[in-house]
């Protein structure tokens, strides 16, 4: 018996079961499934964070503290950028901010928000691109300027059908009772975010941006700063430039371990670190599927050898071979298998789209990993058919032929 034959027949069999072959193989559709989703989010999760720190900047430095409880005289303050500056005068860009609570308030609504107070260079850290007017500059922070930059999920929010709301003024309030009107000089693009639809939520506050120096003049003992960032032109000598300013920020404030420089590269490899880790995770439960389904497998071919006993008989009396047995179960199986990582592999790229589609990210489908859960779906059939084929093909063709 050549293959196609036992191809032709492993094809009548499992048409004349059809549901018991469809449950059969739906544990194997499920693994396989899981398995290409879960690559496919993965990838396309990896590729979309890697662009995101390419428009941030790959040279990117950020000093901060070892540990969050520090002495007051240790705090990073506006001052020790001018420190950072003289630290490494190579430095492209700096940067700083810090975050607030407050109320925004428009006409008769109100909303809760996030206070950013940005130096003037923050633009060219995040990815901030401008849709109407401009962003805070040095002369706003030099003079405190009321000013403010929202985003286009402020504009909508707040003014409906206005897309362009420079000039407009919207009232901040903070926790310990001041009001501030403030204009708006200009609006963010917020464009393919892929926590928008979150973001538009009631419950979550709106973002607005103004000077550090008006921030801090609004919210009392606000001066210590989170971070300091900075950008050198040569990706070679982020650890060297960063080991530079914090030794030379301990100096000025006669301290020492206070300070650590975490450049944008370690950030990143950390981020793909935890996301492998995830994937690996998920990934393992996935073949725990695939596993359960082969197991599976295995049940319904030996019921299907039971209930095949005299049909086997019958064959081998007429000079069939314990290798053609085998071929014939080992195909059913393979079948069984192949069709469903087929179905598993189509339902998994479909679904890897639709949720890349649904969190704004683009999908990314490896050919490979397609390739290799094709394969691997194979491998399973031969592997947990031998058993039930072997069975098969040891039967006695006398006592097989008195099965009733």
């Amino acid at each position: 018996m050549n293959f196609s034959e036992s191809f032709i027949q492993a094809l009548d069999s499992l048409k004349s079961n059809k549901l018991r072959s469809f449950l059969t193989m739906l544990g194997i559709v499920m693994g396989v499934f899981s398995i290409i989703t879960i690559m496919a989010l993965g990838s396309a999760t990896e590729s979309y964070m890697n662009a995101q720190f390419e428009k941030i900047g790959a040279n990117t430095i950020s000093i901060t503290y070892k540990n969050r409880n520090v002495d007051r005289k240790d705090w990073l303050t506006l001052k020790d950028m001018d420190y950072v500056k003289e630290a490494a005068p190579e430095i492209k860009n700096i940067a700083t901010s810090i975050q607030k609570n407050g109320t925004v308030r428009v006409n008769e609504q109100s909303k809760d928000a996030w206070v950013f107070g940005v130096s003037s260079q923050y633009k060219n850290f995040g990815i901030i691109e401008m849709k109407y007017g401009r962003f805070i500059n040095d002369f706003d922070v030099t003079k405190r300027a009321k000013f403010v930059v929202v985003d286009e999920l402020f504009a909508r929010k707040f003014f409906k059908d206005v897309q362009d709301v420079t000039g407009e003024t919207i009232t901040l309030r903070t926790p310990s009772g001041t009001s501030v009107s403030l204009k708006i000089i200009g609006v963010m693009s917020s464009g393919e975010n892929m926590f928008e639809g979150i973001m538009e939520s009631e419950l979550i506050p709106v973002s607005i941006f103004m000077p550090i120096t008006t921030v801090q003049q609004l919210y009392p003992n606000s001066e210590r700063l989170s971070s300091i960032d900075v950008t050198v032109v040569e990706k070679e000598k982020l650890r060297e430039v960063g080991k530079r300013i914090v030794k030379y920020l301990e100096m000025k404030h006669g301290s020492e371990d206070v300070y650590i420089a975490q450049n944008s590269a370690d950030i990143q490899k950390a981020f793909s670190d935890v996301l492998g880790v995830v994937s690996s995770i998920l990934l393992v439960i996935a073949v725990i599927t695939l596993i359960v389904g082969g197991i599976g497998i295995v049940n319904i071919l030996l019921v299907s050898v039971t209930e095949r006993i005299r049909e086997i008989g019958i064959r081998k009396a007429l000079g069939a071979q314990k290798k053609d047995i085998i071929l014939q179960f080992l195909t059913e199986s393979i079948l069984m298998t192949g069709c469903a990582g087929l179905a598993g592999i189509f339902l998994g790229v479909v679904a890897g789209n639709i949720i890349s589609a649904l969190i704004k990210i683009p999908p990314v489908v490896d050919l490979k990993i397609i390739v290799l859960a094709f394969l691997g779906s194979v491998a399973l059939g031969i592997i947990f058919g031998v058993y039930p084929a072997k069975r098969a093909a040891d039967l006695d063709p006398i006592e097989a032929l008195r099965y009733e």
